[in-house]
Formats: structure tokens, sequence, C-alpha cells
């Protein structure tokens, strides 16, 4: 984790909020997500399948349709994170998410669950603690961009 603000005490915080986080997401544990995540209803996330989603109700809704398809054989890893914190507001930006995910239902396998994605998760402090209210998921492509290829 690279830090741009925020206490030592902030940062060790917000380290272990992402970390549960992503352990909530690999293992599609309701119970894991709740006390990390923001209850207001109006949160929204984008989710890499490109659909956008308000509140914990519509996260943990898509994760009962998900657990029956993906598994985690292994918790994924993070290659870069970066946060910048100002006051009671904290922005995680990690380029390189390994996804541990797995498919393994009947159906063909979406295009969009890739083994390398990027995360944006922004979060305030609410109650003296740290809670995500806006995570931006997307699946991502290792090495330069089309416009740096000769």
């Amino acid at each position: 984790f690279v830090f741009d603000g925020g206490t030592p005490d902030d940062q060790q915080q917000l380290e272990a909020f992402y970390e549960q986080l992503w352990q909530a997401n690999d293992s599609l544990e309701d119970e894991t997500l709740r006390p990390v995540w923001s209850d207001d209803p109006n949160i929204v996330f984008f989710n890499t399948n490109g659909h956008t989603y308000h509140g914990l109700k519509d996260w943990f809704r898509i994760w009962e349709h998900y657990r029956r398809r993906l598994v985690a054989p292994v918790q994924g890893a993070s290659k870069q994170v970066r946060v910048t914190v100002r006051a009671d507001m904290a922005v995680i930006i990690d380029e390189h998410r390994s996804r541990a995910l797995k498919w393994v239902a009947q159906d063909a396998e979406p295009d969009y669950i890739t083994d390398y994605m990027r995360a944006t998760v922004v979060c305030l402090r609410e109650n003296g603690g740290w809670r995500g209210m806006h995570a931006h998921y997307s699946s991502g492509r290792p090495g330069p961009g089309p416009e740096t290829v000769k």
C-alpha cells in the first residue's frame, strides 16, 4: 500500500478495511462485508458485469446470483494499491487485482469474469471507523495500451 495522507491509525484501518472487503468479495459472504460497508441504501457501486447497484441489499442479491456460479480456491491479491486520505474521505485505487473467482456453472462464462481487474473504492469515516460507500470495478488488461504499440 502507498498512502498519501492520513494518520498511521487511518492507514492501518484502511488497509484492514480493504483486505476485509476483498475477503468478503472472494468468499461472497454477506456477513463479512456488512461491518465494512455503509448500510446507506442510496450508495452506488458499479460491477464488472456493467451494471449499477444500490446499497447492501443489491450487493447481497448479486452475490446470491453468483454464489452458485463462482468459487474462490484462493484469495486474490493486489499488485499495487494507492490510498489518498483527505479528512474523513479516502479513495483506494487498486490497479491490478488478481481475481481468485473461477467460473464453475454449466452455462457459458461471461466475458467480464477475468483474472485481472481494477478497483476504485471510496470510503467515509463513520462512527470512528472507515466504511465503504462507493466502488467501481472493471476488467483490466496487462501491458501497454494500443496507443503505445507500433
